[in-house]
């Protein structure tokens, strides 16, 4: 068996890549000049770096032109979560961004009960109790609950996050692949260049600061970890490879305590994040 077309070999390569992403994320867009060109300046490196992947897969692509039309109606709600989460991640902590961003499970029970008519199981009532009690957990200061305009956004890009994966939900199956992922990263990236007006040469600016190779490395590492998840989810089953992917929480709070010194309320970051991957348990295996 080719180890490259492995459920495990792609978790493990998701598991690498989302540390590097959300961290390096942070150091990108910490000091940028204007949030909405460093939004597209990480989706054009996304997008355009995942293509090397491309001769790897066979080249399919779908005939029938819903699909399509499904794809860009998806791209609406990527563009406004891409752009979303830049402004959320320049403020706030990487290990918090990372406990909020689970809120999309949640979101996707919430939209499969009352769009898709799925069952409301007790697994999954369980499982978004926790993940919302370890979000909870994470704003309860001083016997209030406090949550600033950033966590605000955040919440607001995962569940724009989750409505767009509800949308193109199987159309993956239908690309190359790598090239589906290139047209989700650099479609949204045009629809916020038109949204927001925003100029070539703003972008160029973001690419040539100070923070040019740790753009590079969100980049990159951004379009393979849409590669590796959606590879893992292809190859493996989803109550397998969910429950594991879920571990990156852990391991974001962690590498952000070491690396980017986010040391205020590690306890309680470890018990939300506990919590959450409980909640994310929870949903898939009960």
């Amino acid at each position: 068996m080719n180890i490259l077309n492995t459920w495990q070999f792609n978790l493990v390569g998701y598991l690498i890549c989302i540390v590097l992403f959300f961290q390096f994320y942070k150091l990108a867009v910490r000091h940028a000049i204007k949030d909405g060109a460093a939004t597209i300046l990480l989706q054009a490196i996304a997008g355009i770096s995942v293509l090397v992947l491309s001769p790897f897969l066979a080249f399919k692509f779908p005939t029938d032109i819903k699909f399509y039309l499904l794809l860009i109606g998806a791209c609406i709600f990527y563009a406004l979560n891409d752009r979303l989460q830049t402004t959320a991640r320049k403020h706030l902590e990487v290990s918090v961004f990372s406990i909020i961003n689970q809120l999309s499970n949640v979101f996707l029970i919430v939209i499969g009960i009352l769009v898709f008519r799925e069952t409301l199981a007790i697994h999954k009532i369980l499982g978004a109790a926790l993940i919302l009690c370890g979000n909870a957990l994470l704003f309860y200061k001083k016997q209030r609950f406090e949550l600033n305009r950033y966590s605000i956004l955040a919440i607001v890009a995962t569940a724009a996050f989750a409505t767009a994966i509800s949308i193109d939900i199987g159309i993956s199956k239908q690309f190359n692949l790598p090239f589906y992922i290139m047209l989700t990263l650099i479609i949204p990236a045009l629809f916020v260049m038109l949204a927001e007006r925003i100029q070539l040469r703003e972008v160029v600016a973001e690419y040539l600061s100070d923070a040019k190779n740790y753009y590079l490395a969100t980049g990159i590492s951004w379009g393979l970890v849409i590669f590796f998840s959606l590879r893992a989810y292809q190859l493996g089953e989803v109550t397998t490879v969910v429950p594991l992917q879920a571990t990156a929480v852990l391991l974001n709070v962690v590498v952000a305590f070491v690396l980017l010194k986010e040391r205020d309320n590690l306890g309680k970051k470890l018990l939300a994040t506990f919590l959450v991957i409980a909640g994310i348990y929870a949903t898939v295996l009960l």
